[in-house]
């Protein structure tokens, strides 16, 4: 990874946790862009943890329910966006087994 890589990648998590921050007063355009931008790699992590396409699926929305609602009344989420949401994501998963 190049410094230009990390900045890149800094920068894109800024932009993740600002939509986040929007999120959190209510801003549903803000959330529908931080699920774009942030639910293939989250799939990706419940695939890799569940192995079954059909958990992954089940289990995404609700990851998403939890992050709206626990998300609301928030400054910024406990840890950076993504790093936040492979958590939920692992807790979720876990709970399935």
């Amino acid at each position: 990874m190049t410094l230009t890589d990390a900045a890149s990648a800094a920068t894109h998590e800024e932009d993740l946790d600002g939509l986040l921050a929007r999120a959190a007063t209510g801003d549903c355009e803000a959330f529908v862009a931080f699920y774009d931008a942030t639910a293939p790699r989250v799939y990706a992590v419940l695939l890799s943890l569940t192995g079954v396409a059909a958990e992954a699926d089940a289990l995404l929305e609700g990851i998403y329910v939890e992050a709206w609602e626990r998300m609301r009344g928030r400054a910024a989420p406990p840890c950076p966006g993504m790093q936040w949401m492979s958590a939920i994501a692992h807790r979720h998963a876990r709970g399935r087994r």
